[in-house]
């Protein structure tokens, strides 16, 4: 393994942040880990993590808003140590992870708007099932599993972006709502609900940790059964990453 001195800088409060090292290397394929985490002060510690999966953080984009990359990028699996030259804030992250991967993956991408298919998200014809929640009341907590998502305080826009996710496409709040709520959705996903491992950033095949339900309504009628609401296809403007070039890392 090789470490080299990275000078990617970002300019941020007035000095230049930057990973001072870094190493990227192939994941052994005896190694099925996947493991990605950002500690506080900015360094990132990964282990079987796909070029997908970083994309996401880097752009803070859901892995159907990233377009136009090679397959290699949702199945190459890469192990990756980078430490920033100083503490790094939770904004500064972003930026210098864009910049490692401009430097090392030779990423080159814009941002564009497009007609895409879009899931509309209204309150149902026999009325919203919703518990509002009081200011005060509780405190905002999440938790999702497949066939599962809880919030104990979120908006709808909130819930509709959650469930973008397990639909594999963006979810457009149309429900009107305003104020917070609680939600609790159990389903039975069908094949290609829940994103998907790659839509996760994860690398095909990657099993879940813990299995779906088999019993259970699909989420279109559980959505209506369970929270008052629906969701109706359509198509609408959504704001996509563009990958215009990438390549696999060399070894300096």
């Amino acid at each position: 393994m090789k470490i080299v001195s990275l000078w990617l800088l970002t300019v941020v409060a007035g000095y230049a942040q930057q990973y001072e090292v870094a190493s990227i290397k192939p994941n052994a394929d005896s190694d099925s880990r996947v493991e990605f985490r950002i500690e506080a002060d900015g360094t990132l510690s990964a282990t079987g993590i796909t070029l997908k999966r970083l994309l996401m953080t880097a752009y803070s984009a859901q892995g159907f808003r990233i377009v136009g990359a090679p397959a290699w990028v949702d199945s190459s699996r890469w192990d990756i140590q980078a430490k920033p030259d100083r503490v790094a804030s939770p904004g500064q992250v972003r930026p210098m992870l864009r910049a490692l991967l401009e430097d090392r993956f030779q990423l080159r991408s814009h941002s564009e708007e497009r007609e895409l298919p879009v899931y509309e998200l209204s309150v149902d014809t026999k009325g919203s099932k919703l518990r509002r929640i009081a200011e005060g009341e509780t405190t905002p907590d999440i938790r999702v599993a497949p066939g599962s998502i809880q919030f104990t305080k979120a908006t709808a826009a909130t819930f509709a972006s959650q469930l973008s996710y397990a639909v594999g496409r963006p979810v457009i709040d149309k429900t009107g709502l305003a104020g917070e709520f609680e939600f609790n959705l159990k389903w039975t996903p069908e094949i290609g609900e829940d994103g998907g491992p790659t839509n996760q950033g994860l690398p095909p095949g990657t099993r879940e940790q813990m299995p779906p339900p088999t019993d259970g309504p699909s989420i279109f009628t559980a959505i209506a059964e369970q929270l008052g609401l629906r969701l109706r296809s359509a198509t609408g403007p959504v704001r996509v990453t563009v990958i215009d070039a990438v390549q696999r890392p060399s070894d300096n």
